[in-house]
């Protein structure tokens, strides 16, 4: 489930940014969520994650956000040869529009040098990136909403 709420908010993240210019409904943009096969509870913890994370709300958050990243992240070479294109595009994505800080995308890197000889693909990507994300946001009754013994990112460590 962690992967389905982090594709709600890669899924805020591009509608907010997209439609900038002109407030929605955040009703609105759940009709369309539950239409993609979205569950309410997943949608509320999305909305929930997402407006912890920045403190305000989203409309606020996207009003100053930067068009051009401050830094910009060289991989190593062990780092490239496991990460396909794709799936440092999206950890890319995640960093430059502040879903995940700079301390949380190195340790993302770090447990994909755990994982010697496996390429990263998107996918796997998500498992991963969601067992940081939201496990450091993670309180007693978040485990109602995140069922970790059947993902394998709880084998990610």
């Amino acid at each position: 489930m962690r992967n389905r709420i982090l594709e709600i908010v890669v899924f805020l993240m591009d509608f907010m940014r997209e439609h900038s210019e002109r407030q929605s409904a955040p009703d609105d943009i759940s009709i369309e969520l539950k239409d993609m096969g979205y569950s309410d509870t997943e949608i509320n913890t999305a909305y929930n994650w997402f407006l912890e994370q920045f403190n305000s709300s989203i409309e606020e958050y996207y009003r100053d956000f930067p068009e051009n990243p401050n830094s910009i992240r060289v991989l190593t070479d062990e780092e490239r040869m496991q990460l396909s294109s794709e799936s440092y595009g999206f950890l890319l994505k995640l960093l430059n529009n502040r879903i995940l800080n700079a301390e949380q995308f190195e340790t993302i890197l770090e447990r994909v040098l755990l994982l010697i000889g496996e390429t990263i693909d998107v996918d796997r990507m998500k498992i991963i990136v969601s067992s940081v994300l939201f496990k450091e946001s993670e309180a007693p009754e978040a485990s109602l909403f995140f069922d970790t013994s059947s993902e394998q990112s709880t084998l990610i460590h």
